[in-house]
Protein backbone atom coordinates (compact mmCIF):
# COMPACT_ATOMS: atom_id res chain seq x y z
CA UNK A 1 0.00 0.00 0.00
CA UNK A 2 1.36 3.26 -1.38
CA UNK A 3 1.01 5.48 1.95
CA UNK A 4 1.63 9.09 -0.27
CA UNK A 5 -1.56 7.92 -1.85
CA UNK A 6 -3.95 8.33 0.46
CA UNK A 7 -2.53 11.75 1.99
CA UNK A 8 -5.30 14.55 1.46
CA UNK A 9 -3.56 17.76 0.24
CA UNK A 10 -3.92 20.93 2.78
CA UNK A 11 -6.40 22.98 0.25
CA UNK A 12 -9.12 20.69 -0.26
CA UNK A 13 -9.28 20.63 3.79
CA UNK A 14 -12.75 22.37 4.55
CA UNK A 15 -13.54 23.24 8.32
CA UNK A 16 -16.93 24.74 10.54
CA UNK A 17 -16.24 27.06 12.38
CA UNK A 18 -18.88 28.11 15.11
CA UNK A 19 -19.30 29.06 17.98
CA UNK A 20 -19.79 26.78 20.73
CA UNK A 21 -23.48 28.16 22.22
CA UNK A 22 -24.10 27.03 18.20
CA UNK A 23 -22.69 24.11 17.88
CA UNK A 24 -25.18 23.06 21.59
CA UNK A 25 -28.14 25.04 19.78
CA UNK A 26 -28.07 23.27 16.62
CA UNK A 27 -27.72 19.71 18.05
CA UNK A 28 -29.85 20.06 20.78
CA UNK A 29 -32.98 18.59 19.03
CA UNK A 30 -30.61 15.72 17.72
CA UNK A 31 -30.55 12.23 19.60
CA UNK A 32 -28.82 9.92 17.89
CA UNK A 33 -30.26 6.81 17.11
CA UNK A 34 -29.18 3.42 18.45
CA UNK A 35 -27.95 0.60 16.66
CA UNK A 36 -27.40 -1.82 19.21
CA UNK A 37 -27.65 0.01 22.81
CA UNK A 38 -25.12 2.25 23.58
CA UNK A 39 -22.33 0.44 22.01
CA UNK A 40 -23.35 1.81 18.87
CA UNK A 41 -25.07 4.66 17.71
CA UNK A 42 -26.15 5.93 14.07
CA UNK A 43 -23.36 8.24 12.44
CA UNK A 44 -21.25 6.70 14.70
CA UNK A 45 -17.75 4.17 14.15
CA UNK A 46 -17.80 1.66 16.49
CA UNK A 47 -14.67 -1.10 17.12
CA UNK A 48 -15.49 -4.90 18.90
CA UNK A 49 -12.78 -6.59 19.56
CA UNK A 50 -12.37 -10.12 21.08
CA UNK A 51 -9.69 -13.23 21.20
CA UNK A 52 -9.94 -15.46 18.22
CA UNK A 53 -12.66 -17.58 17.49
CA UNK A 54 -14.87 -15.81 20.77
CA UNK A 55 -17.57 -15.28 18.42
CA UNK A 56 -17.34 -11.69 16.69
CA UNK A 57 -18.44 -12.67 13.40
CA UNK A 58 -21.24 -14.60 15.15
CA UNK A 59 -22.56 -11.28 16.84
CA UNK A 60 -21.46 -9.11 13.63
CA UNK A 61 -24.18 -11.18 11.64
CA UNK A 62 -26.77 -10.93 14.59
CA UNK A 63 -26.47 -7.32 15.10
CA UNK A 64 -26.92 -7.11 11.09
CA UNK A 65 -29.87 -9.11 10.69
CA UNK A 66 -30.98 -7.11 13.44
CA UNK A 67 -30.76 -3.74 12.11
CA UNK A 68 -31.96 -4.78 8.48
CA UNK A 69 -34.71 -6.45 10.31
CA UNK A 70 -35.64 -4.15 12.60
CA UNK A 71 -35.45 -6.54 15.64
CA UNK A 72 -33.30 -5.63 18.85
CA UNK A 73 -31.02 -8.03 20.70
CA UNK A 74 -31.59 -8.07 23.85
CA UNK A 75 -30.56 -6.60 25.89
CA UNK A 76 -29.90 -3.97 23.81
CA UNK A 77 -32.27 -1.07 22.60
CA UNK A 78 -32.45 -0.35 19.10
CA UNK A 79 -34.70 3.13 18.32
CA UNK A 80 -33.03 3.21 14.16
CA UNK A 81 -35.62 2.17 11.81
CA UNK A 82 -35.27 -1.05 9.38
CA UNK A 83 -32.57 -0.44 7.04
CA UNK A 84 -30.05 -1.67 4.62
CA UNK A 85 -26.63 -3.35 5.81
CA UNK A 86 -23.61 -3.48 3.90
CA UNK A 87 -21.69 -6.80 5.68
CA UNK A 88 -18.21 -6.97 4.62
CA UNK A 89 -17.29 -10.52 5.43
CA UNK A 90 -13.51 -10.54 4.24
CA UNK A 91 -12.49 -13.53 5.88
CA UNK A 92 -15.00 -16.09 5.55
CA UNK A 93 -15.84 -18.15 2.49
CA UNK A 94 -19.46 -18.99 0.66
CA UNK A 95 -19.24 -22.28 1.92
CA UNK A 96 -18.54 -21.22 5.45
CA UNK A 97 -21.29 -18.80 5.92
CA UNK A 98 -23.79 -21.08 4.18
CA UNK A 99 -22.63 -24.27 6.39
CA UNK A 100 -23.08 -21.76 9.41
CA UNK A 101 -26.34 -20.81 8.55
CA UNK A 102 -27.93 -23.97 7.50
CA UNK A 103 -29.23 -26.46 10.27
CA UNK A 104 -28.44 -30.06 10.15
CA UNK A 105 -30.73 -32.70 8.45
CA UNK A 106 -32.37 -34.97 11.03
CA UNK A 107 -34.23 -38.31 9.82
CA UNK A 108 -37.06 -37.24 7.80
CA UNK A 109 -36.32 -33.36 8.19
CA UNK A 110 -34.35 -31.68 5.86
CA UNK A 111 -31.52 -29.22 6.19
CA UNK A 112 -32.53 -26.04 6.56
CA UNK A 113 -31.34 -22.21 5.81
CA UNK A 114 -32.33 -19.53 7.97
CA UNK A 115 -34.08 -16.93 5.91
CA UNK A 116 -31.80 -13.38 6.47
CA UNK A 117 -33.39 -10.05 5.91
CA UNK A 118 -33.31 -8.58 2.35
CA UNK A 119 -31.79 -5.22 3.79
CA UNK A 120 -28.52 -7.92 4.68
CA UNK A 121 -25.88 -8.04 2.22
CA UNK A 122 -22.80 -9.76 2.72
CA UNK A 123 -19.87 -9.10 0.45
CA UNK A 124 -16.68 -11.19 0.66
CA UNK A 125 -13.51 -11.13 -1.28
CA UNK A 126 -13.02 -13.58 -4.27
CA UNK A 127 -9.55 -14.16 -5.54
CA UNK A 128 -7.86 -12.05 -2.79
CA UNK A 129 -6.98 -11.50 0.68
CA UNK A 130 -6.65 -7.91 1.44
CA UNK A 131 -8.51 -4.86 -0.19
CA UNK A 132 -7.61 -1.30 0.01
CA UNK A 133 -9.81 0.96 2.22
CA UNK A 134 -10.61 3.61 -0.68
CA UNK A 135 -11.80 0.38 -3.07
CA UNK A 136 -14.74 0.21 -0.50
CA UNK A 137 -16.77 3.04 -2.05
CA UNK A 138 -17.82 2.01 -5.27
CA UNK A 139 -19.16 -1.13 -3.28
CA UNK A 140 -20.78 1.30 -0.75
CA UNK A 141 -22.46 3.41 -3.20
CA UNK A 142 -23.92 0.08 -5.37
CA UNK A 143 -25.73 -1.08 -2.24
CA UNK A 144 -26.79 2.65 -1.07
CA UNK A 145 -26.37 0.93 2.78
CA UNK A 146 -25.86 3.75 5.69
CA UNK A 147 -24.66 1.20 7.81
CA UNK A 148 -21.18 -0.85 7.46
CA UNK A 149 -19.69 -3.81 9.09
CA UNK A 150 -15.99 -4.61 8.56
CA UNK A 151 -14.70 -8.15 9.70
CA UNK A 152 -12.31 -7.23 9.61
CA UNK A 153 -9.79 -4.43 9.88
CA UNK A 154 -6.68 -6.98 9.02
CA UNK A 155 -8.16 -7.76 5.49
CA UNK A 156 -7.64 -3.85 5.18
CA UNK A 157 -3.86 -3.39 5.96
CA UNK A 158 -0.77 -5.44 5.26
CA UNK A 159 0.94 -5.42 8.11
CA UNK A 160 -0.30 -4.79 11.56
CA UNK A 161 1.69 -1.57 12.07
CA UNK A 162 0.79 2.27 13.62
CA UNK A 163 1.80 3.96 10.86
CA UNK A 164 -0.46 1.63 8.27
CA UNK A 165 -3.05 1.47 10.97
CA UNK A 166 -3.49 5.13 10.74
CA UNK A 167 -4.18 5.43 7.02
CA UNK A 168 -6.57 2.81 7.39
CA UNK A 169 -8.89 3.81 9.82
CA UNK A 170 -8.31 7.54 8.54
CA UNK A 171 -9.48 6.27 5.25
CA UNK A 172 -12.46 4.49 7.19
CA UNK A 173 -13.14 8.09 8.58
CA UNK A 174 -13.03 9.59 5.21
CA UNK A 175 -15.78 7.40 4.04
CA UNK A 176 -17.68 7.23 6.99
CA UNK A 177 -18.03 11.33 6.67
CA UNK A 178 -18.66 11.34 3.03
CA UNK A 179 -21.34 8.45 2.97
CA UNK A 180 -22.84 9.49 6.21
CA UNK A 181 -22.19 5.51 7.45
CA UNK A 182 -22.07 4.22 10.63
CA UNK A 183 -19.39 1.86 10.76
CA UNK A 184 -18.47 -1.73 12.88
CA UNK A 185 -15.46 -3.35 12.36
CA UNK A 186 -13.86 -6.22 14.04
CA UNK A 187 -10.44 -6.80 15.57
CA UNK A 188 -8.30 -9.76 17.23
CA UNK A 189 -7.15 -9.24 20.34
CA UNK A 190 -3.38 -9.70 20.36
CA UNK A 191 -3.30 -11.65 23.27
CA UNK A 192 -6.01 -13.55 25.55
CA UNK A 193 -5.03 -12.29 29.52
CA UNK A 194 -6.89 -14.54 32.19
CA UNK A 195 -5.72 -12.98 35.12
CA UNK A 196 -7.56 -9.90 34.50
CA UNK A 197 -10.63 -8.51 32.53
CA UNK A 198 -10.30 -7.04 29.08
CA UNK A 199 -9.21 -3.57 28.88
CA UNK A 200 -8.52 -1.35 25.55
CA UNK A 201 -4.77 -2.34 25.71
CA UNK A 202 -5.79 -5.80 24.56
CA UNK A 203 -6.45 -4.24 20.49
CA UNK A 204 -3.60 -4.00 18.29
CA UNK A 205 -2.51 -0.21 18.00
CA UNK A 206 -4.62 0.54 20.72
CA UNK A 207 -3.69 3.92 20.76
CA UNK A 208 -4.41 4.41 17.01
CA UNK A 209 -7.55 2.66 16.86
CA UNK A 210 -8.94 4.26 20.07
CA UNK A 211 -8.47 7.97 18.79
CA UNK A 212 -10.42 7.36 15.82
CA UNK A 213 -13.09 5.75 16.58
CA UNK A 214 -16.20 6.56 18.95
CA UNK A 215 -17.15 3.70 20.90
CA UNK A 216 -15.37 0.15 21.96
CA UNK A 217 -16.64 -2.55 23.21
CA UNK A 218 -15.27 -6.25 23.33
CA UNK A 219 -15.80 -9.57 22.99
CA UNK A 220 -15.08 -11.96 26.29
CA UNK A 221 -14.98 -15.64 27.19
CA UNK A 222 -16.16 -17.63 30.30
CA UNK A 223 -13.32 -18.34 32.93
CA UNK A 224 -16.21 -21.98 33.64
CA UNK A 225 -18.66 -21.95 30.91
CA UNK A 226 -17.57 -22.86 27.43
CA UNK A 227 -20.39 -21.65 25.66
CA UNK A 228 -21.18 -18.40 28.00
CA UNK A 229 -19.51 -14.89 26.54
CA UNK A 230 -19.79 -11.27 27.51
CA UNK A 231 -19.83 -8.04 26.21
CA UNK A 232 -17.83 -5.26 27.82
CA UNK A 233 -17.84 -1.10 27.21
CA UNK A 234 -14.58 -0.01 26.67
CA UNK A 235 -15.25 3.32 25.42
CA UNK A 236 -18.21 5.93 25.03
CA UNK A 237 -18.28 9.08 23.09
CA UNK A 238 -20.53 9.87 25.69
CA UNK A 239 -19.22 10.56 29.08
CA UNK A 240 -19.40 7.22 30.69
CA UNK A 241 -19.14 3.67 29.86
CA UNK A 242 -22.55 1.35 29.67
CA UNK A 243 -21.26 -1.84 30.82
CA UNK A 244 -18.54 -1.48 32.87
CA UNK A 245 -16.24 -4.76 34.82
CA UNK A 246 -19.15 -4.73 37.64
CA UNK A 247 -22.31 -4.66 35.51
CA UNK A 248 -21.56 -6.83 31.78
CA UNK A 249 -24.58 -8.68 30.04
CA UNK A 250 -23.38 -12.23 29.73
CA UNK A 251 -24.74 -14.56 26.70
CA UNK A 252 -25.77 -18.23 25.78
CA UNK A 253 -24.16 -18.80 22.67
CA UNK A 254 -27.01 -20.92 20.84
CA UNK A 255 -28.31 -21.84 17.46
CA UNK A 256 -31.85 -20.54 17.67
CA UNK A 257 -34.25 -22.88 15.15
CA UNK A 258 -31.17 -24.85 13.95
CA UNK A 259 -29.82 -22.80 11.82
CA UNK A 260 -29.24 -19.25 13.62
CA UNK A 261 -25.86 -19.27 15.53
CA UNK A 262 -26.69 -16.29 18.18
CA UNK A 263 -26.26 -14.75 21.60
CA UNK A 264 -29.04 -15.01 23.61
CA UNK A 265 -28.97 -12.97 26.35
CA UNK A 266 -28.75 -14.82 29.99
CA UNK A 267 -28.14 -12.40 32.58
CA UNK A 268 -26.00 -9.77 34.61
CA UNK A 269 -22.78 -10.17 36.47
CA UNK A 270 -19.10 -8.91 37.44
CA UNK A 271 -16.58 -9.70 35.19
CA UNK A 272 -14.45 -11.10 38.29
CA UNK A 273 -17.60 -13.93 38.37
CA UNK A 274 -17.85 -14.48 34.72
CA UNK A 275 -13.91 -14.55 34.08
CA UNK A 276 -11.60 -13.28 36.13
CA UNK A 277 -10.48 -12.64 39.33
CA UNK A 278 -10.79 -8.85 39.48
CA UNK A 279 -11.76 -6.78 42.26
CA UNK A 280 -15.21 -4.99 41.69
CA UNK A 281 -16.03 -4.30 45.07
CA UNK A 282 -15.36 -0.32 44.48
CA UNK A 283 -18.13 -0.13 42.28
CA UNK A 284 -20.57 -2.20 44.04
CA UNK A 285 -19.47 0.27 47.02
CA UNK A 286 -20.54 3.21 44.49
CA UNK A 287 -23.84 1.70 43.74
CA UNK A 288 -24.33 1.07 47.45
CA UNK A 289 -23.92 4.19 48.22
CA UNK A 290 -26.48 5.83 45.93
CA UNK A 291 -28.64 3.75 46.67
CA UNK A 292 -28.45 4.57 50.86
CA UNK A 293 -28.72 8.04 49.25
CA UNK A 294 -31.90 7.42 47.61
CA UNK A 295 -33.21 5.90 50.56
CA UNK A 296 -32.18 8.83 52.87
CA UNK A 297 -34.66 11.17 49.78
CA UNK A 298 -32.32 12.69 48.17
CA UNK A 299 -32.57 13.42 44.43
CA UNK A 300 -30.83 11.80 41.99
CA UNK A 301 -29.24 14.95 40.63
CA UNK A 302 -28.12 15.79 43.90
CA UNK A 303 -26.51 12.38 44.36
CA UNK A 304 -24.40 12.79 40.89
CA UNK A 305 -23.50 16.37 41.66
CA UNK A 306 -22.21 14.92 45.97
CA UNK A 307 -20.43 12.14 43.84
CA UNK A 308 -19.07 13.83 40.62
CA UNK A 309 -21.08 11.92 37.89
CA UNK A 310 -23.74 12.85 35.15
CA UNK A 311 -27.47 11.87 36.87
CA UNK A 312 -27.95 9.41 33.82
CA UNK A 313 -25.21 7.17 34.99
CA UNK A 314 -26.69 7.89 38.48
CA UNK A 315 -29.92 6.49 37.18
CA UNK A 316 -28.39 3.51 35.64
CA UNK A 317 -25.90 2.77 39.01
CA UNK A 318 -29.24 3.01 40.83
CA UNK A 319 -30.67 0.01 38.39
CA UNK A 320 -28.03 -2.26 39.19
CA UNK A 321 -28.88 -2.08 42.78
CA UNK A 322 -30.92 -5.33 43.00
CA UNK A 323 -27.95 -7.42 41.51
CA UNK A 324 -25.38 -6.30 43.98
CA UNK A 325 -23.91 -8.97 45.49
CA UNK A 326 -24.05 -9.80 49.26
CA UNK A 327 -21.01 -7.84 51.63
CA UNK A 328 -18.62 -10.02 52.72
CA UNK A 329 -18.74 -10.97 56.47
CA UNK A 330 -16.01 -8.74 58.19
CA UNK A 331 -14.08 -12.17 58.96
CA UNK A 332 -14.37 -12.50 55.31
CA UNK A 333 -13.30 -8.74 54.87
CA UNK A 334 -10.33 -8.81 57.14
CA UNK A 335 -9.40 -12.27 55.34
CA UNK A 336 -9.05 -10.18 52.19
CA UNK A 337 -7.38 -6.97 53.64
CA UNK A 338 -4.40 -9.29 55.45
CA UNK A 339 -3.34 -10.58 52.18
CA UNK A 340 -2.26 -7.22 51.05
CA UNK A 341 -0.08 -6.48 54.38
CA UNK A 342 3.33 -8.24 55.63
CA UNK A 343 5.51 -8.17 58.39
CA UNK A 344 4.72 -6.35 61.45
CA UNK A 345 1.59 -4.60 59.84
CA UNK A 346 -0.13 -8.45 59.10
CA UNK A 347 0.75 -8.58 62.43
CA UNK A 348 -1.02 -5.70 64.20
CA UNK A 349 -4.34 -6.93 61.34
CA UNK A 350 -4.12 -10.14 62.56
CA UNK A 351 -3.78 -8.96 66.05
CA UNK A 352 -1.02 -10.73 66.93
CA UNK A 353 0.27 -11.48 70.76
CA UNK A 354 3.67 -12.49 70.07
CA UNK A 355 6.01 -14.17 67.09
CA UNK A 356 9.17 -14.38 65.52
CA UNK A 357 8.54 -11.60 63.52
CA UNK A 358 6.96 -8.50 65.48
CA UNK A 359 8.79 -10.06 69.46
CA UNK A 360 5.61 -8.39 71.11
CA UNK A 361 6.31 -5.04 69.70
CA UNK A 362 4.13 -4.79 66.72
CA UNK A 363 4.00 -1.14 66.16
CA UNK A 364 7.36 -0.34 66.20
CA UNK A 365 8.70 2.40 63.99
CA UNK A 366 12.07 2.45 63.28
CA UNK A 367 11.58 5.15 60.45
CA UNK A 368 8.83 7.04 61.69
CA UNK A 369 10.88 8.74 64.25
CA UNK A 370 14.57 10.29 63.68
CA UNK A 371 17.38 8.33 65.13
CA UNK A 372 17.98 4.39 64.77
CA UNK A 373 17.52 1.27 66.88
CA UNK A 374 20.57 -0.75 67.71
CA UNK A 375 21.11 -3.34 69.58
CA UNK A 376 20.50 -2.81 73.50
CA UNK A 377 17.36 -0.64 73.03
CA UNK A 378 14.76 -3.90 72.93
CA UNK A 379 14.50 -3.90 76.49
CA UNK A 380 13.22 -0.39 77.13
CA UNK A 381 10.18 0.83 79.07
CA UNK A 382 6.46 -0.05 77.26
CA UNK A 383 6.15 3.44 76.43
CA UNK A 384 8.99 4.11 74.37
CA UNK A 385 7.93 5.80 70.81
CA UNK A 386 10.57 4.13 68.59
CA UNK A 387 10.21 0.82 70.01
CA UNK A 388 6.24 1.23 70.40
CA UNK A 389 4.12 -0.48 73.08
CA UNK A 390 3.85 -3.71 74.23
CA UNK A 391 1.82 -6.17 73.24
CA UNK A 392 0.20 -7.71 76.38
CA UNK A 393 -1.46 -10.85 76.93
CA UNK A 394 -4.85 -11.01 77.57
CA UNK A 395 -4.29 -12.42 81.09
CA UNK A 396 -1.29 -10.37 81.78
CA UNK A 397 -2.27 -9.83 85.67
CA UNK A 398 1.57 -8.15 86.10
CA UNK A 399 1.21 -5.39 83.03
CA UNK A 400 0.54 -1.83 84.63
CA UNK A 401 -3.03 -1.46 83.74
CA UNK A 402 -2.61 2.08 82.40
CA UNK A 403 -0.05 1.29 79.96
CA UNK A 404 -2.46 -2.38 79.20
CA UNK A 405 -4.94 0.34 77.91
CA UNK A 406 -3.02 2.78 76.22
CA UNK A 407 -1.58 0.01 74.74
CA UNK A 408 -4.99 -1.90 73.50
CA UNK A 409 -6.74 1.45 72.41
CA UNK A 410 -3.01 2.54 70.52
CA UNK A 411 -2.86 -0.94 68.43
CA UNK A 412 -6.81 -0.65 67.70
CA UNK A 413 -6.84 2.60 66.50
CA UNK A 414 -3.72 0.86 64.06
CA UNK A 415 -5.61 -1.45 62.88
CA UNK A 416 -8.40 0.28 62.25
CA UNK A 417 -5.87 2.67 59.85
CA UNK A 418 -4.58 0.06 58.40
CA UNK A 419 -7.86 -1.90 57.06
CA UNK A 420 -9.24 1.38 55.55
CA UNK A 421 -6.33 2.00 53.62
CA UNK A 422 -4.40 4.16 55.32
CA UNK A 423 -6.27 6.70 55.08
CA UNK A 424 -5.75 10.10 57.27
CA UNK A 425 -2.27 10.46 59.65
CA UNK A 426 -0.83 7.35 61.13
CA UNK A 427 -2.06 7.18 65.02
CA UNK A 428 0.50 8.21 67.34
CA UNK A 429 0.87 5.94 70.50
CA UNK A 430 0.00 8.68 73.48
CA UNK A 431 1.98 9.72 76.39
CA UNK A 432 4.76 8.16 74.35
CA UNK A 433 8.59 8.95 75.47
CA UNK A 434 11.97 8.77 73.64
CA UNK A 435 14.27 6.78 75.36
CA UNK A 436 18.17 6.31 74.71
CA UNK A 437 20.01 8.70 73.23
CA UNK A 438 22.85 8.37 70.28
CA UNK A 439 25.44 9.99 71.60
CA UNK A 440 25.36 7.85 74.81
CA UNK A 441 24.62 4.64 73.04
CA UNK A 442 20.97 5.18 73.59
CA UNK A 443 21.36 4.65 76.78
CA UNK A 444 17.84 4.93 78.20
CA UNK A 445 17.09 7.74 79.70
CA UNK A 446 20.35 9.76 78.84
CA UNK A 447 18.74 12.20 76.75
CA UNK A 448 18.55 14.37 79.88
CA UNK A 449 21.92 14.32 80.73
CA UNK A 450 23.97 17.29 80.65
CA UNK A 451 27.01 17.55 78.24
CA UNK A 452 29.34 16.77 81.18
CA UNK A 453 27.43 13.45 81.89
CA UNK A 454 27.50 12.45 77.91
CA UNK A 455 31.19 13.04 78.25
CA UNK A 456 31.87 10.92 81.33
CA UNK A 457 29.47 7.92 79.63
CA UNK A 458 30.86 8.36 76.11
CA UNK A 459 34.41 7.83 78.00
CA UNK A 460 33.82 5.51 79.23
CA UNK A 461 31.60 3.08 76.87
CA UNK A 462 35.02 4.07 74.27
CA UNK A 463 37.43 2.39 77.26
CA UNK A 464 39.04 -0.51 76.93
CA UNK A 465 39.71 -2.27 79.11
CA UNK A 466 35.87 -0.82 80.85
CA UNK A 467 37.48 0.76 84.20
CA UNK A 468 34.85 0.85 86.89
CA UNK A 469 31.22 0.45 86.95
CA UNK A 470 28.97 1.69 83.98
CA UNK A 471 28.21 5.35 85.02
CA UNK A 472 24.72 5.83 85.08
CA UNK A 473 22.69 9.10 85.94
CA UNK A 474 19.28 8.24 85.57
CA UNK A 475 17.43 8.81 88.85
CA UNK A 476 15.35 5.64 87.35
CA UNK A 477 14.84 3.51 84.54
CA UNK A 478 13.97 6.43 82.20
CA UNK A 479 14.24 10.02 82.42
Amino acid sequence: MDLAEHEQPIETIDFEILPASEWIDEDEDHEPKMLCGQLWLEGEMSVLFGEVSCGKSLLAVQIGESIASGKAIKPFEMTAEAQKVLLLDLGGSKAQFARRYTSEADGDNPARKYGFSPNLTRVSLKNSVQIAPAKLAPIIEKSGAKVLIIDNLAFLQKYSLPRETVVVMRELRRLQKRYGLSILVLMNTTRAIYRRGIIAADIPCASVVTSFVDNVFAVGRSGSQSGVRYLKHIKSGTDDTVYGAAHLPFFSVMRIGGNFPSFQHTGYGSESSIRANDDDHFEWQRIRNIQRLVEEKKTIREIAADLGMSPSTGHRLLSMAGDAPPLPSPAAFVGEKIQQFYNREKCIVEQCPNCHTCQGRAARDFSGVPGTIFKGHDNCPDDCDMCGPRRYQSDDTTADPILKTLSENHYAALRHWLLHGKRGQKPAYPMARRYGHERACRKPGSENWTDEQLTVYNRWIRSHPKIGPEPDFNPRAGP
